[in-house]
């Protein structure tokens, strides 16, 4: 009777060892492949993230660049052209990839599962900048842009009849950014204003000519842009140091102006001393980094958002 007991003991371990050794490795496969899927799951939204930001970078104005340009960022993220397609939508402003990856589990094989799939989608939309760093003391007054065509951004004393009497008539198109003084001015134009601006901010006219600091900064500007061959307006640099951010003002009262939007300059030029002092340029249609809306009024200047 002992014998058989203690045989029968065995037999119920052996029973209880292979179920428990079944529970542990379906745990196993449920810890393991699960930890496999989230982190496959977090590099194919990182990849496609990445690739879908990079591609609006292109848009609104070249959606086949876009295109391209999304594709080698995912294909350099490690994905495979059959694994994710690309949409450009809504008047070339949407961009979206869709991708979906098989991954290979290892306990799961154990249970009978090969393979899991991990998939995301993504959108990036490029719409009007609302907010900026680093723009320029110099306003332009809403007005219908034709781009590529010369403007003078900053008048000389003789030619204030270009701009808004409702604003001072000691005024010649700078912005006091970050207070008043010529010093201030001349690091603004020469840097860009440090600070945040936003649609909707009321901000004081710098008054006087200072056609100095104007010129010394635009000089400045001008000797940095070494890119070859030169920025035109058909072929610039996005960091081309000609480049100025400008806030588009409308008049609130003699000494104060509302922002409403932004665009994009690119100097040719400044001349003269005193009266004869003119910032002359074009503006362009480009991208920047900053906030954007796609509510707000278009003046050239867009940024990205992931939306999705």
């Amino acid at each position: 009777m002992i014998v058989r007991l203690l045989s029968d003991e065995k037999g119920s371990a052996i029973i209880i060892f292979a179920l428990g050794l079944t529970v542990f490795l379906g745990f196993s496969a449920l810890v393991t492949d699960v930890g496999i899927l989230y982190l496959s799951d977090y590099k194919l939204t990182n990849a496609v993230d990445a690739a879908v930001l990079a591609g609006a970078q292109e848009l609104p104005y070249n959606p086949q660049g876009a295109v391209t340009q999304a594709t080698n960022y995912a294909i350099a993220n490690g994905l495979k052209e059959e694994q994710f397609s690309i949409e450009v939508l809504k008047d070339n402003k949407l961009i979206r990839i869709t991708a979906e990856k098989d991954v290979n589990l290892l306990f799961a094989k154990v249970l009978g599962f090969d393979t899991g799939k991990v998939n995301h989608v993504a959108e990036a939309q490029v719409a009007a900048i609302v907010g900026i760093n680093g723009a320029a003391p110099l306003g332009i007054e809403k007005h219908d842009f034709v781009f590529g065509e010369q403007y003078t951004l900053k008048v000389g004393a003789g030619d204030t009849d270009y701009l808004n009497q409702e604003i001072s008539p000691g005024w010649f198109g700078a912005l006091a950014l970050g207070g008043p003084g010529a010093s201030t001015y001349e690091d603004n134009l020469t840097y860009g204003y440090p600070g945040s601006l936003k649609v909707g901010d009321i901000v004081n006219i710098q008054t006087g000519n200072i056609s100095g600091p104007t010129k010394k900064a635009i000089d400045y500007r001008i000797a940095e842009d070494k890119h070859v061959p030169y920025c035109t307006v058909d072929n610039f640099e996005r960091d081309c140091s000609r480049l100025i951010k400008v806030p588009v003002i409308e008049a609130v009262d003699k000494k104060r102006v509302k922002i409403i939007g932004f665009s994009m300059f690119l100097v040719d030029d400044v001349t003269g001393q005193g009266n004869e002092s003119y910032v002359k340029g074009k503006f362009v249609k480009t991208i920047a980094s900053g906030e954007v809306s796609p509510e707000a009024q278009d003046y050239g200047l867009v940024g990205v958002r992931l939306v999705k």
